[in-house]
């Protein structure tokens, strides 16, 4: 089942978090909230939905640390930093780490609001480049050894879609690599090497 998107709130200011709970809870957002960046890497991340909404300024972990591990641990959700604090050196090395947004207090309501809807949509058009990825990637690994072969050489290029081109560079006949090619689209459910092309960019793969 696909986890409902949800704003997990890191606060260390218990006075913020009720209000922003309550504010966020108002306009009709699943909000999770922690009262540090340690409570947060102790909850369950297997498989995150939504976006994150930070203090910068915290005490033990801050959240620029708190960036970091999670990019160390391949957790990709959008990141929404807060911050009473704010400056250009800080907001400019969060944003290059890769954060969503980067909002002073005090921020309005409707800021806030519209960029959490805008991390929610990224978040969900990552996850399902995510998910096509891991799709195609369980297709071609169907695809036995000398196929894999084939199938990086049918993707090259144009010159090297013919299968006389292939059986010379292999030393096998064409009759063999026509075999190969039509086992490599059954297995990887493409119609054509156009379509073979696609799947491997999107499974990861050099094209």
């Amino acid at each position: 089942m696909k986890n409902l998107s949800t704003v997990f709130l890191i606060d260390d200011d218990p006075g913020v978090r009720k209000m922003l709970e309550m504010s966020l809870s108002t306009h009709g957002f699943t909000v999770k909230v922690f009262a540090n960046a340690e409570a947060f890497l102790e909850s369950d991340m297997s498989d995150l939905a939504g976006c994150i909404l930070l203090d910068y300024e915290m005490p033990g972990m801050n959240g620029l640390e708190l960036q970091r591990v999670l990019l160390e641990q391949d957790v990709n959700i959008p990141i929404i930093f807060v911050t009473a604090h704010a400056d250009v050196p800080k907001s400019v090395e969060a944003l290059k780490a890769g954060a969503f947004d980067f909002l002073e207090k005090p921020f309005s309501q409707e800021a806030l609001v519209a960029s959490i809807k805008q991390a929610f949509a990224t978040d969900e058009e990552m996850r399902r480049n995510r998910e096509l990825q891991t799709l195609y990637q369980r297709r071609f690994e169907r695809l036995t050894e000398r196929e894999f072969e084939i199938m990086q050489m049918l993707i090259e290029g144009s010159a090297n879609h013919s299968s006389k081109t292939i059986a010379e560079k292999l030393n096998i006949s064409p009759r063999t690599i026509e075999h190969h090619r039509m086992r490599i689209l059954d297995k990887t459910e493409a119609h054509s090497v156009a379509e073979l092309v696609k799947f491997a960019s999107i499974a990861g793969y050099q094209v």
